[in-house]
């Protein structure tokens, strides 16, 4: 259960073996039921450990992270507020502690930009589920999991709003 008092948590994703992938700072925003909120200003800074690099944020972000998801969404926006781009990282759900929130990456994502869903990086999922083994049960739930996010996309699911598929 976050603590609603901590300003700032820990973001902190790992590959299936439990290594960490990446890490960023992020403010709180609201718990409820199971989602986490968090946002991210722009300027803040990503340590990529297995690009071994440091990226620097040139947007704001409100990122949410689910207990009973397979997913994380991110929410990109310009300076005027407008929503520029959506990512979503196919994950096991999160694990959200009192300051920090942390996810197992499974690869594969989906992004919305210019009102368009793509679904990204299958060929790293394709190597990991053999290097890391993650087995028949694992490959069907993320699979299942591209679909599901691809319709809540399309359906203006929370946190999604139809809007972002405008592409205005």
């Amino acid at each position: 259960m976050p603590d609603k008092n901590e300003n700032i948590y820990t973001m902190k994703a790992y590959k299936y073996d439990g290594r960490l992938h990446y890490e960023q700072p992020l403010k709180f925003v609201s718990y409820e039921e199971g989602v986490l909120v968090l946002a991210g200003s722009k300027g803040r800074s990503l340590t990529h450990y297995t690009r071994d690099a440091v990226y620097t944020f040139d947007e704001n972000t409100l990122e949410y992270f689910f207990e009973n998801r397979w997913y994380t969404a991110a929410l990109v926006f310009d300076d005027d507020g407008k929503i520029v781009h959506v990512y979503c990282n196919i994950a096991k759900p999160a694990k959200i502690g009192h300051d920090t929130v942390s996810f197992i990456d499974l690869d594969i994502d989906v992004v919305v930009r210019d009102g368009k869903i793509e679904v990204v990086d299958i060929d790293e999922f394709e190597e990991h589920k053999v290097r890391y083994g993650y087995g028949p049960e694992l490959e069907k739930k993320v699979l299942g999991t591209v679909k599901e996010v691809v319709s809540d996309i399309k359906g203006g699911v929370f946190p999604f709003d139809r809007k972002i598929l405008s592409g205005t």
